[in-house]
């Protein structure tokens, strides 16, 4: 009787917390380091380019692939990728919205590939006073 419901939980919580080790990377207990790039976008549209970058893995040179607003306006939100060329190359895949009545808007990036393996980043994104260049700020772990 008693005994053997008072087990279900027990065992319950040892099968969801070995399913969560399966699923949450080791990664995920790294630490946030900081991430500051200034990037300029052609305004006809796509790729953005690095230009200047305090990450090894984000060099001048890579590139950002926006894959076109899902909404308009007022606000515009996109998927992206970042292509670097670092240690063999790798993408990073986020999304990106920004409510063009501020002045900032958000990147988040929950996945990579190759030498962008494990990347995830919190960004805002803000531009300079002529939309030449833009900036991401924010935190990352790889």
């Amino acid at each position: 009787g008693r005994r053997s419901a008072a087990r279900i939980p027990v065992v319950m919580l040892g099968t969801v917390a070995a399913a969560l080790a399966l699923v949450i990377p080791a990664s995920a207990g790294s630490a946030q380091l900081p991430l500051n790039l200034t990037k300029t976008c052609d305004p006809a549209g796509t790729p953005c380019v690095v230009t200047q970058s305090n990450v090894a893995a984000l060099p001048p040179g890579t590139t950002e692939d926006y894959l076109g607003p899902e909404y308009g306006y007022p606000v515009l939100s996109s998927g992206v990728v970042i292509t670097t060329s670092y240690q063999g190359g790798g993408t990073a895949t986020g999304h990106c919205t920004w409510p063009l009545r501020s002045a900032s808007g958000t990147c988040v990036f929950s996945q990579g590939t190759g030498s962008l393996a494990g990347f995830h980043a919190k960004l805002t994104v803000t531009a300079n006073g002529d939309f030449s260049e833009f900036f991401w700020n924010g935190t990352y772990q790889l």
